[in-house]
Order: C-alpha cells, then sequence, then structure tokens
C-alpha cells in the first residue's frame, strides 16, 4: 500500500469528518420534520432516518477500525440502540440483543448492520403494534460463519405470510448480495428470522 504523507491523512480525516457532519445533519433533519409530518408520513421520514443512522454507525466504525475491518459486536450493537432510541415513543417493548465477537470486511459489515436495523425495526413496528412484548436479537457463531437471528413474541401472521414491505424486500435483497440464506418463520406466536453468513470470523482478542 502507498505511503500516505501526513498532509494526505490530515485531508482525509476532515474528509471522513465532514461525511459524518453531512449524515448526522439529514438524520437529524429527517427527525424534525417527522414530528410535525402526518402519521403515515413520520413512519416513512423516521426509517429513512433510521437508515441513514445505520450508514453513520457503519462510517464512524470504519475510521476507528484497522482498514476496511469491522468489530460487529460494536457496530451492529450501536445499530439496535439507534433503532431501539427513535421506536421507543409509547412502545412496551424489552430488546434484548447478544451480539458475540466477530469481525468482518466492510461491503458484509454494511449489509448485515441495514439487515438488522430492518429486522428490528419491523419487529417493534409491526410484530409488537399496540402490544407488550420482546424482541430479540444475536449473532451466534453456526457452520463455519455466523447466524444473526432477530426474534419477537408479538402477533406474528397466523396464517404464516408477512406481507412484504420495503424494508423486507431490502432485507431479502441484502442476503441474496451477501450469498446467505435467509429463513423466515411466523405464526401465532411471533416472527423470526434467521440469516446464516459465511463471510465473518470470530474475533479471538475480544474474548
Amino acid at each position: 500500500m502507498p505511503h500516505m504523507s501526513h498532509e494526505g491523512r490530515d485531508a482525509m480525516r476532515a474528509a471522513h469528518h465532514q461525511i459524518g457532519n453531512s449524515l448526522q445533519s439529514v438524520a437529524s433533519l429527517l427527525r424534525l420534520e417527522s414530528r410535525s409530518a402526518p402519521p403515515e408520513a413520520a413512519t416513512a421520514l423516521n426509517e429513512a432516518g433510521r437508515r441513514i443512522r445505520t450508514v453513520m454507525r457503519l462510517h464512524q466504525r470504519l475510521q476507528e477500525g484497522d482498514g476496511d475491518v469491522v468489530r460487529l459486536d460494536d457496530l451492529l450493537g450501536d445499530v439496535c440502540r439507534d433503532v431501539a432510541e427513535l421506536d421507543a415513543v409509547d412502545r412496551d417493548a424489552e430488546i434484548r440483543v447478544d451480539i458475540q465477537p466477530f469481525c468482518t470486511g466492510a461491503k458484509t459489515a454494511s449489509a448485515l448492520a441495514l439487515i438488522t436495523a430492518e429486522l428490528l425495526g419491523n419487529a417493534l413496528e409491526h410484530g409488537l403494534a399496540g402490544r407488550a412484548g420482546r424482541v430479540e436479537v444475536s449473532l451466534r457463531m453456526a457452520n463455519g460463519g455466523a447466524t444473526l437471528t432477530v426474534r419477537d413474541d408479538g402477533a406474528g401472521a397466523p396464517e404464516g405470510e408477512l406481507k412484504a414491505g420495503f424494508g423486507l424486500s431490502l432485507v431479502a435483497r441484502l442476503a441474496d448480495q451477501l450469498g446467505a440464506q435467509l429463513e423466515q418463520t411466523t405464526g401465532a406466536s411471533g416472527t423470526q428470522f434467521e440469516l446464516a453468513c459465511r463471510d465473518v470470523w470470530w474475533d479471538s482478542s475480544c474474548v
């Protein structure tokens, strides 16, 4: 890798700082607009803001990390906290997060962060709509990689099928890009998504 001068590193840091500030400004503007928007528009604005905050978290972790390697327990933990904060209004929900220490590259980390945010947001908004309940998010070693699981004990779908909106369609596309297997189980007792991902590795330094 070519050596970067001190001036080059300073310019790079300044550029990354500006990108982070710009993402934060857009997310804050969307949140502000959502407060005075009609309910349907407010939901769309909040979802857009959540996705931008997810990208912002990824960008932040890449700057803190070593090259393009991302710690998933840090990143996904932050993503879950952001979603919970944005969705905390008038909802009696318990969120349990168990992300084991894994690392991955930037591309896989970006997809997993967006998938986690979408599945958690979907569980809170639809699975626990109008009722108290619990959502569990976990990332555990399995079959030479890891399995991301998002499970809720909400309303589910008695007929065994969920209506696929933009969020779930995005999850399916991202899973395809990762070459990962996505399985969904839903019924009267809740919904579970499992994503089997290969391009991650255990970080023994975290243990």
